[in-house]
């Protein structure tokens, strides 16, 4: 899955490594995503999992393959193929839903949605059949977990039955493949455990960090006791403190959340906490004990102080820390 800025590290970039690799597939959730990606010339097979049908031209001219959910959708879609004037049928995947109630086929219209598709099998060609698994991640929810998969093994078994060629089935996301590997199917979707995390411990102890935020010390102040720092005041120097800028802010990424002690920077091996309100472009952090200069490297999450820790500590996931790193943040990329 490369999707919402391949979880907010890089448009093409992570999609051309993959390619590299030798993956099957690319996941993308819009249109846009795969032209984007397609522009830097990746061949790959690109599934978008939300296309729109205002775009499905697109989709055709950039041999982008939709995720199908609805006749409605399947119709407007083969409109966009026929006026494409193509000889050979164009590939869709077709989704069920199965207990997610997000996006997918009702199961009481699923042989609805096999007919059509068997009365376009001139222009269309199902590539898969999958469905999305609501709560791998939580042991609590392992039984309903397992009744989607059954259900989808039952439906998709039925449905695949109609046609006289291979269909894929997939369902398992990141800890799917992790807790439920058993249920592979044809294929998986490799998500935020490409990114190097996952919700597992003892599979997370395996995974290598894949990506470090840094910036720099721009400026640096001592602030005498009793002294505030940053806005609203809330920054309290309860003795001499030695405050550096970074040029980091909520802007960036770096969630306001995290300001007042709520997170720890690593400057020169130590850490650093956050002090005072994280502003737009910028953020102070305490280094009254750390020997550091102008220019010195701030790691704001890396190996030290991991993005799940940093999620946990305002209550959310390392999926919305990544993807909300802004663009204006330069990507740089060791393959």
């Amino acid at each position: 899955m490369v999707k919402a800025f391949s979880y907010g590290l890089g448009t093409y970039e992570v999609a051309e490594a993959l390619e590299k690799e030798g993956v099957d597939y690319l996941g993308v959730a819009n249109i846009l995503e795969g032209v984007e990606i397609r522009k830097e010339g990746v061949q790959t097979p690109i599934m978008v999992m939300n296309p729109e049908a205002a775009s499905f031209n697109l989709m055709v001219e950039y041999q982008l393959s939709p995720v199908i959910f609805s006749t409605k959708n399947l119709a407007l879609f083969a409109e966009a193929v026929k006026d494409a004037g193509l000889n050979i049928p164009f590939p869709v995947h077709i989704k069920i839903d199965t207990g997610m109630h997000r996006l997918g086929v009702n199961p009481e219209k699923l042989d609805e949605m096999a007919d059509w598709l068997l009365a376009l099998e001139q222009f269309i060609r199902v590539e898969s059949v999958f469905s999305h698994l609501a709560a791998t991640d939580e042991p609590a929810h392992d039984a309903f977990t397992r009744q989607q998969i059954q259900l989808f093994d039952k439906l998709s078994s039925r449905f695949r039955k109609k046609f006289n060629y291979h269909i894929d089935r997939h369902i398992l996301n990141t800890n799917g493949i992790i807790r439920f590997s058993e249920y592979a199917f044809d294929m998986v979707r490799l998500g935020i455990g490409l990114y190097g995390v996952c919700n597992d411990e003892t599979t997370q102890q395996k995974l290598k960090t894949v990506s470090t935020l840094k910036t720099k010390i721009s400026h640096l102040i001592e602030v005498p006791k009793n002294e505030t720092v940053g806005y609203n005041r809330m920054g309290i120097a309860h003795e001499n403190k030695m405050i550096a800028t970074i040029p980091m802010g909520y802007a960036d990424g770096f969630n306001r959340l995290l300001s007042n002690g709520k997170w720890e920077v690593i400057v020169n091996g130590k850490k650093a906490p956050v002090i005072g309100n994280i502003s737009m472009d910028m953020a102070t952090i305490d280094v009254t004990d750390i020997d550091c200069d102008l220019g010195d490297e701030v790691i704001v999450f890396g190996e030290k102080n991991t993005i799940s820790d940093m999620a946990s500590r305002i209550h959310t996931i390392p999926y919305e820390l990544f993807t909300i790193i802004s663009p204006r943040v330069k990507r740089v990329f060791y393959t």
